[in-house]
């Protein structure tokens, strides 16, 4: 894969994982597969919303639907992978935050001189 394809890839799953209810929706499926009902309930979305959204994540190839009854059953397609993802965005989101904090630190100190 060249490198504007990588980009390209990169770009489309970080677009992907903007909409904090498909995260939220990827985190809740990260402890097994769930029916539409459980994910509703746990994330308190409505039906329609979190269906919509899984539909988004089902066509980016990152769940799979299984029939179980009358429901469908939605489970992670590599649930390693998405959960090391979910967890270096959040690593990478609080070391953000501290080099931000310490920044507005070192300037309000420069100030305050």
């Amino acid at each position: 894969m060249g490198d504007q394809a990588r980009t390209a890839q990169v770009t489309a799953m970080a677009a992907l994982l903007s909409a904090p209810i498909r995260c939220a929706i990827l985190q809740a499926l990260r402890s097994g597969p769930r029916i539409v009902g459980d994910l509703v309930e746990a994330l308190g979305e409505s039906q329609a919303t979190v269906s919509k959204q899984i539909a988004i994540l089902r066509e980016a190839g990152v769940l799979v639907c299984r029939p179980d009854g009358r429901c469908r059953e939605y489970s992670l397609v590599d649930p390693d992978l998405v959960g090391a993802i979910l967890d270096g965005l959040e690593a990478l989101g609080e070391s953000a935050a501290r080099q931000a904090a310490e920044c507005r630190a070192r300037r309000a100190s420069r100030i305050g001189m």
